[in-house]
């Protein structure tokens, strides 16, 4: 009972940022502003469901692939269960913003001071990265966030859970090995046998997410390298896009005035730094998505060790400019600003919600072609319509936002069928 008052502010907390990144991802989704990606899990997850098959024909070349040919994410097999008891894209919402602000909680688990009840746990919550990473629709690697700060709490308890933590957080995405990797050798000096330990153990299961990848890429590919290594084959056009680059660096670091630089744990964000730079893709470099993910306890958790080396007097003056600083960006950039959105138009409240369930019960069982399929992703075949592209699914669903102009090279497969509600045209295959 005598932890409750301690734990109390945290836990009021962490029920405001649940409701919070719940509500604007599902306001978002319902208003037809999802992103592709979101349909990705929920077709993945259908498919684990309902054929025991990790395969989606959403993202890489649109052709059906298992699902380890893009990313090697174990956690799709537990949530897929959640999904199969609580079939809605909600549910995934739901989840990844539990996941989300699960370390408000966590923290105040540290020490039991005002710094850890109360200053840290609002640092987190003012952190816009997160809610960045919720409005960018699913991705089950974010379980990384929780993951890590849970590892770092029994690490510095000395309890042996730290292996379980670490093990679990090398699951949730081959990127993570490397920070480990890095983690590894910062630690050489202080903990041998551990750090030792931790660098083969993430060095062999990142050769073998390397396996899987080439492996089980898409048979269509002509390529025989992993998925996504296109990324980083064009130095030029990544050079180009490197204007974005200071936006990611500001946001990530701004909030805690740059002094978590004072702590070598940060030397663990090398790999993301890289790969960050080197990508010629826009969302690797923006703070706008969830690419940030791994980056999120890293740099928190590397304040919060410089901020424990500091007197009392320091800290109230630095944990106050951060708290300042970090409120200031949260009502200038975030959920309240009207450039919250990484597409503001996504956010637009004009658009239908009745449109959700109109496209969610089109076609039963029927595959489908579409512009929008992260909403008709509730079936086993759902594609992403690009043009100039050849289809075979049962049925073309084109759906025509405010503004915008029916497809001009509607595929030469399908016939026109009908109209729902003056903005879903419906196209039917030749051959059915």
């Amino acid at each position: 009972m005598k932890r409750i008052p301690h734990h109390l502010p945290s836990f009021l907390l962490w029920m405001f940022v649940f409701y919070f990144l719940s509500e604007r991802s599902i306001f978002r989704y319902q208003h037809i502003g999802a992103g592709v990606d979101l349909g990705l899990f929920e077709n993945l997850f259908y498919n684990l469901v309902h054929k025991a098959e990790a395969v989606t024909s959403i993202g890489i070349d649109g052709n059906l692939h298992h699902y380890f040919a893009d990313h090697i994410n174990w956690y799709i097999y537990p949530l897929s269960l959640l999904y199969g008891i609580f079939p809605f894209v909600e549910t995934l919402l739901f989840f990844q913003s539990f996941v989300l602000s699960l370390p408000i909680l966590i923290l105040p688990l540290y020490k039991k001071d005002t710094f850890h009840q109360w200053t840290y746990p609002l640092l987190y919550g003012l952190f816009l990265p997160i809610y960045w990473i919720q409005i960018f629709d699913f991705h089950p690697e974010v379980i990384w966030i929780p993951l890590f700060f849970l590892f770092d709490y029994f690490w510095k308890q000395k309890s042996p859970f730290w292996i379980l933590f670490f093990i679990l957080s090398l699951f949730a995405k081959e990127e993570c090995a490397l920070v480990w990797i890095v983690f590894s050798l910062v630690k050489s000096k202080s903990q041998k046998k551990e750090s030792l330990w931790i660098g083969v153990v993430s060095f062999v299961y990142f050769l073998f997410c390397i396996f899987l990848l080439s492996e089980l890429r898409s048979p269509t590919l002509s390529s025989q390298v992993p998925a996504h290594w296109e990324r980083y084959q064009n130095p030029i056009t990544a050079l180009q896009n490197l204007h974005l680059f200071p936006y990611l660096f500001l946001f990530l670091n701004l909030p805690f005035l740059f002094i978590q630089f004072k702590n070598k744990l940060i030397l663990c964000l090398a790999p993301y730094l890289l790969y960050s730079l080197l990508s010629s893709y826009e969302v690797n470099k923006t703070p706008f998505t969830h690419h940030i993910f791994i980056a999120v306890p890293i740099i928190i958790m590397s304040f919060l060790e410089v901020m424990d080396r500091l007197s009392y007097k320091s800290k109230l003056l630095f944990g106050g400019t951060t708290l300042l600083v970090s409120t200031a960006l949260f009502f200038c950039f975030g959920p309240f600003s009207k450039s919250f959105s990484y597409k503001k138009e996504y956010m637009n409240p004009g658009v239908s919600t009745k449109d959700v369930a109109t496209l969610r019960n089109l076609f039963p069982n029927k595959s489908v072609v579409s512009n929008v399929p992260q909403y008709l992703s509730n079936r086993s075949e759902v594609q992403f319509y690009l043009p100039n592209r050849d289809y075979s699914a049962d049925y073309f669903v084109f759906y025509q936002f405010q503004n915008q102009s029916p497809p001009v090279a509607l595929p030469k497969e399908y016939k026109w069928e009908m109209v729902i509600e003056n903005h879903i045209q419906i196209y039917k295959h030749k051959e059915n």
